[in-house]
């Protein structure tokens, strides 16, 4: 079997002598290679890993044309984030339903009397995921995802945005250093997400879920500069940042559980089926409160991390 990189790493490896425009290509230019990995992937449907993969590597892509975004010219980069935005909204509904099939449905398969009802639900989802792979394939083969992915690598070789007439000012902030700009980006993710967080026992579903965005784009960011500052205080961070980001999503499937299976099962009246979907809502629920037991513990342990990119020289 073929390795495959993913995201479990610090795959970018900047140094201190980077400069910012160096920084940008080396981020782009690796999850341009994690995209060219995982598309044919997700395109085959060999692995759920694939549409994953995908999704994390546009997300990341996207992350780093915010971050840089305010010393680039916005003509260079809006139409590169345009697409990406489109192509991870586009394989959301195959990503959803692998993370029901495999989180929700598999764990419960052969545990509660509704045998009959199982295999119904199972089938069900089965030819959804086989509708979206079609759609998905669509995507993947069409003109725009075509010449995205044709066009995007001669862009970064040619560190195009630096070739552009750009104000002096944002030319000069381009050639510095990478490590000052990193500390303001962590600084502005980190403030964003603690502001979120706030009060975070009365928070709604969907203002926890605006909480993991926070915390999905402050983890982007970590791991972008991960290698400039300190290894075992970095480990620490982004290890504690994982942490509210696994109770974050595991809550954030749960909340959207109904609707999913609401439209799954729309027009079926088996009632084995309808029990089955109702022990996997229950279940799932289950796991639900017992995050919400731990989320304030997670979030305390999580602000109360040591900042490692502060007072590191």
């Amino acid at each position: 079997m073929t390795a495959r990189l993913d995201h479990k790493g610090d795959l970018v490896g900047l140094h201190r002598h980077h400069s910012v425009s160096d920084a940008f290509g080396l981020i782009l230019e690796q999850e341009l290679l994690q995209l060219q990995t995982w598309i044919p992937v997700a395109h085959a449907n060999s692995d759920p890993e694939g549409v994953h993969q995908v999704r994390v590597s546009l997300r990341r892509m996207r992350s780093a044309m915010a971050i840089f975004g305010k010393v680039l010219p916005r003509e260079e980069i809006s139409p590169w984030a345009d697409t990406t935005r489109w192509l991870a909204s586009s394989l959301g509904p195959a990503r959803d339903l692998d993370v029901f099939m495999n989180e929700s449905i598999l764990p419960v398969v052969g545990r509660t009397p509704y045998l009959q009802g199982e295999s119904v639900v199972m089938e069900l989802a089965r030819q959804r995921r086989l509708e979206m792979q079609h759609q998905l394939q669509q995507t993947l083969d069409s003109p725009r995802c075509q010449e995205f992915m044709g066009r995007f690598g001669p862009w970064l070789v040619a560190r195009s945005w630096f070739q552009k007439d750009i104000p002096a000012r944002n030319r000069l902030k381009l050639t510095r250093s990478i490590v000052d700009f990193a500390r303001q980006s962590l600084d502005k993710r980190y403030l964003q997400t603690q502001r979120h967080g706030q009060d975070i026992t009365t928070l709604s579903d969907p203002e926890l879920h605006e909480l993991r965005i926070e915390c999905k784009k402050l983890r982007y960011v970590a791991d972008f500069f991960s290698s400039l500052f300190s290894e075992n205080r970095m480990h620490l961070f982004i290890r504690n940042l994982k942490s509210m980001q696994n109770i974050l999503g595991l809550m954030n499937d749960v909340a959207v559980l109904p609707a999913l299976l609401d439209n799954l099962l729309q027009g079926v009246t088996d009632v084995e089926a309808l029990r089955f979907s109702s022990a996997i809502l229950g279940w799932r629920s289950k796991g639900y409160e017992d995050a919400r037991r731990y989320l304030e513990t997670r979030w305390s342990e999580f602000s109360n991390t040591p900042l490692p990119w502060l007072n590191s020289r």
